[in-house]
């Protein structure tokens, strides 16, 4: 079909759903031979309507006594025909649907990863998973149904309407003269239930975060009874999902008769005229058959082309809230240089970070530069900036101003494959994939280690008892989030994991603090032997854990208002003096003097 003519089409007008069907054409055998065989099954439908008539004639008035054997013979094979084709259409065009929706889950899932952090912010974890789950299903799903009834339907109104016009073209013309009232049922069926749908695609996104939140935060629920609060919640939502199904359906259901009325007084109307020019002599029995069966065909292909804009809609809901997604932006990675090995050395310059929506910089006019080597902590009360500077040097978020170096390069300048190559992380807030222990060791650089490397990173880590008193051994699964794991035993594996990349720059952020005091001991003093060698920025809660700091940073409001080391900031009885003191005083800490 000719590109302009599909222009016109309502159906492509909407960009997102034009976007949608752009994948098709690459599938292009599969789909002619679908359409060919739509074309068969719309063809056996007419040929049903004429044989009827014809029948009739020589049933009726020619008295053939072979005819009472052909008619069952005929009738049965159109129908085969007729079945075939429609099973094969219906096939085809679901293997491609199920192609496309792999290639667009593929492109959703490589955007999703290479989200910006602030793109992050703008959603929530259980939306994210029903566009996947639901969504990108119901958009091709929708997809398949749309074209199988344009195409199959289509042909098979224009096949029996040439009957129509055949036999009696005056008739036809009464037949039409319902179309601009069904086109404005159509219309409203359309809109309305595009809006519904885009309601309850929006609620079903907030079910998903309410199940996984209650999930995940399940002790919190328990220990601060917030049984009824969930409940409620989540009854509330539901409601509002039964509301929108309950609409929808309405509409739809409003949408089907509507048009089913509209068209019976069509073909009332021709009916009374056709009898009139029977009894008139105009028309023959058998005419009146094939004219009355090739209405009666017509019906349910006119019926299934008024619920097209219903469909049409929910598609385009669907794919909106997909292709939206798919076109939030990307980290930016306009870096063209690259680092084989850093040698670790950091040059802060006049860095400052201030996070969207807020007009107070969270870190401001940082300065300082680091030699390779040296270990920096990072010290100050809940706020002052620490763990946004940790984010900044790998680039998760891009800083408002100012420039750090790599061995004097702008990280402006690198790659971000190349920039993160160069640096390690441990976190407080530990990431494990529902993997085996040894693919969590090993993430990012399993091509490139052995099975002895990851024993050696893991017995660094002190993991190595634990690992071996298992059945499965380093094949152990770890579960969603490492469930299956103590909360001492998924952080030893996360440094580990840090241990295996051996990366010249380490940043530490709370790495010991899910650690009991005894596995701290044996830890520290792996991570002390780790630091080595290597540019180390250290956020700890525990001011004990970092006195061996080459120097050490203290932050306030963002900014540096201390740095040197241990002893010489507590000579200066300053602000990290006053925050040891209270950490090793048995007095109560005010909130805003935590660390």
């Amino acid at each position: 079909m000719n590109k302009k003519i599909l222009d016109r089409l309502p159906i492509f007008n909407d960009p997102y759903v034009r976007r949608l069907l752009g994948y098709l054409p690459a599938y292009k055998k599969e789909i002619a031979l679908a359409v060919v065989c739509m074309i068969l099954g719309a063809a056996s439908s007419s040929l049903i309507a004429l044989l009827l008539g014809k029948l009739t004639d020589l049933g009726f008035y020619e008295h053939n006594p072979s005819i009472v054997w052909w008619t069952p013979v005929g009738l049965i094979g159109i129908s085969i025909l007729h079945g075939g084709t429609q099973f094969l259409s219906n096939y085809l065009l679901q293997r491609v649907s199920q192609q496309v929706l792999v290639r667009i889950r593929r492109l959703m899932f490589g955007r999703l990863i290479q989200w910006s952090s602030q793109t992050y912010q703008h959603y929530m974890s259980g939306k994210v998973v029903s566009k996947f789950v639901n969504e990108a299903s119901s958009a091709l799903g929708m997809a398949a149904e749309i074209l199988t009834t344009l195409v199959r339907d289509s042909l098979q109104i224009i096949s029996l309407a040439c009957i129509l016009i055949y036999h009696n073209w005056l008739l036809t013309v009464v037949t039409l003269v319902v179309a601009p009232l069904l086109a404005l049922v159509l219309k409203w069926v359309s809109k309305t239930v595009k809006r519904l749908t885009l309601g309850s695609q929006n609620t079903l996104g907030e079910m998903s975060v309410a199940i996984q939140e209650a999930y995940e935060g399940q002790r919190v629920v328990k220990i601060y009874d917030g049984y009824v609060y969930e409940k409620k919640r989540f009854a509330a939502i539901n409601e509002r999902l039964r509301s929108y199904a309950v609409r929808m359906q309405a509409v739809k259901s409003l949408g089907t008769p509507l048009t089913q009325l509209v068209t019976m007084i069509g073909v009332s109307v021709v009916v009374v005229f056709a009898l009139t020019q029977a009894q008139n002599g105009q028309l023959s029995m058998g005419e009146f058959t094939t004219y009355l069966s090739a209405m009666l065909l017509m019906m349910p292909a006119i019926r299934h082309l008024s619920s097209l804009n219903g469909s049409v809609a929910r598609m385009s809901a669907a794919a909106e809230s997909v292709f939206k997604m798919v076109d939030e932006p990307s980290e930016e990675d306009k870096g063209s240089r690259t680092i084989e090995r850093a040698s670790g050395a950091v040059s802060f310059r006049h860095v400052t970070h201030t996070y969207e929506g807020s007009n107070t910089p969270a870190v401001e006019d940082f300065t300082l530069d680091v030699k390779p080597g040296e270990m920096i902590a990072l010290v100050g009360s809940s706020g002052s900036g620490k763990t946004t500077l940790i984010n900044l040097i790998p680039r998760f978020w891009t800083m408002t101003s100012g420039d750090i170096l790599f061995d004097g390069i702008s990280q402006k300048d690198l790659t971000l494959k190349s920039l993160r190559a160069q640096i390690s992380l441990v976190s407080q807030d530990v990431v494990l994939f529902d993997d085996t222990i040894a693919a969590n060791i090993a993430y990012g650089v399993r091509d490139k280690v052995t099975d002895e490397d990851i024993r050696k990173a893991a017995e660094a880590a002190y993991l190595l008892p634990f690992i071996e008193s298992l059945p499965e051994g380093f094949n152990t699964r770890v579960g969603e989030g490492g469930a299956k794991l103590s909360g001492g035993q998924r952080q030893r594996i996360s440094i580990a994991r840090a241990l295996l990349k051996n990366a010249p720059i380490l940043l530490l952020d709370e790495a010991t603090s899910a650690l009991d005091t005894e596995s701290e001991k044996y830890i520290q003093a792996s991570l002390d032997e780790l630091m080595v060698g290597r540019t180390s920025f250290v956020v700890a809660h525990r001011l004990s854990t970092i006195e061996g700091a080459d120097r050490i940073v203290v932050m306030k409001h963002g900014r540096i208002v201390e740095i040197g080391t241990h002893k010489e900031l507590l000579e200066k009885n300053g602000v990290y003096a006053n925050l040891y003191k209270i950490q090793f005083s048995d007095r109560p800490v005010h909130p805003h003097e935590m660390v």
